[in-house]
């Protein structure tokens, strides 16, 4: 990147070498997913495969090996921006396809082997953040909690689970996602991420594309929970209204979320106002292609003008990032104002 016309290019790193200048002659695409929960981030680079070089020593990739991936970018902003950078993860080589005239390599953020083993144990009480700390350090990942509370889980099974659904399942329990990225395992709340400043401000009259849903008739107002009846000695379901849960009187029942699990920290009605919240936070989802923005990761805020009733700030769920031309993906969905906002 030694002149001024406007580039970008991928930066990877490989067996702590820098193989980008020898990457692009054979680059085709690249793609990188960045989900802000549930589902793990992955790579996707497709290569011309002359002479069948990445199948030599030296050249390929093998399972397991560790790509860290990064995008490069000159006066993309601006004429005068110079050279900037930004990391988007480091992922494992999980899968390879090669014929003659391509390579295909596809990666993921978490270590192959927390993806591919079952395991069994069990914990009598432990903190969901000790819980996090213990899978982490099994991995030799980093650890971070964002969440304020301190939850208390009692009694956990894990059967022939692999260690990250099982903790993603914990977590999801009692309201709380997980993501693996750089080499990190996060536990978070969401709903502390929606009070971020936003990043960047976007015209939807200038976006390449976009989509709007709009799923305010699926907003439920209540909720059923299951519950164990002292004087029946049996389990009963029980709709509880979100003014109920509120402490703000009886409410109305017009629809009703039904919940199978109680969460494993004991405080029912704390569980039920979680998985409510989830479940109506969503009201207006928001997809847009546009050319990429280097610094947009999912869990970002960003604002949007131009939309109408739909103006406001929206958390980014997930971004697609493809190169070499740098597009990139956006689906989102806008933040919910709290009581005395405008």
């Amino acid at each position: 990147m030694d002149n001024k016309i406007r580039r970008v290019e991928p930066d990877v790193i490989f067996q702590q070498k820098n193989i980008s200048k020898s990457l692009l002659p054979y680059l085709e695409s690249l793609e990188i997913i960045d989900n802000l929960e549930g589902t793990l981030d992955s790579l996707k680079i497709v290569l011309q495969n002359k002479d069948n070089v990445f199948l030599r020593d030296g050249w390929a990739f093998k399972k397991g090996d560790v790509l860290s991936v990064g995008i490069k970018t000159l006066n993309w902003e601006t004429a005068t921006e110079g050279i900037k950078e930004a990391g988007t993860g480091i992922f494992y080589v999980d899968e390879r396809e090669l014929d003659k005239e391509s390579a295909t390599i596809k990666a993921i953020s978490a270590p192959l082997k927390a993806k591919d083993t079952g395991n069994s144990k069990t914990w009598g009480t432990v903190t969901l953040e000790r819980l996090g700390e213990e899978f982490a350090k099994k991995y030799e990942l980093k650890f971070q909690y964002l969440v304020k509370e301190k939850i208390i889980l009692n009694n956990l099974t894990q059967k022939k689970q692999t260690d990250f659904a099982f903790l993603k399942k914990v977590a999801e329990d009692e309201g709380i996602k997980l993501k693996l990225t750089f080499n990190k395992l996060v536990l978070f709340d969401e709903e502390e991420f929606t009070t971020r400043e936003s990043l960047v401000t976007l015209d939807l009259n200038k976006v390449q594309d976009y989509r709007i849903v709009d799923k305010s008739s699926e907003i439920y107002d209540a909720v059923q929970v299951k519950r164990f009846n002292v004087v029946k000695l049996k389990e009963e379901a029980v709709i509880i209204t979100e003014s109920e849960l509120r402490g703000k009187g009886v409410g109305t029942k017009n629809k009703v979320l039904k919940l199978t699990g109680q969460g494993r920290s004991g405080d029912l009605k704390k569980y039920a106002l979680k998985k409510l919240e989830q479940a109506n936070k969503r009201e207006a989802e928001l997809e847009i292609t546009d050319i990429g923005n280097r610094n947009i990761y999912a869990g970002c805020i960003f604002t949007i003008i131009n939309s109408g009733e739909f103006n406001g700030k929206y958390m980014v769920s997930q971004v697609i990032k493809t190169l070499p031309n740098f597009i990139m993906k956006i689906n989102s969905y806008k933040i919910k104002e709290k009581e005395g906002e405008k």
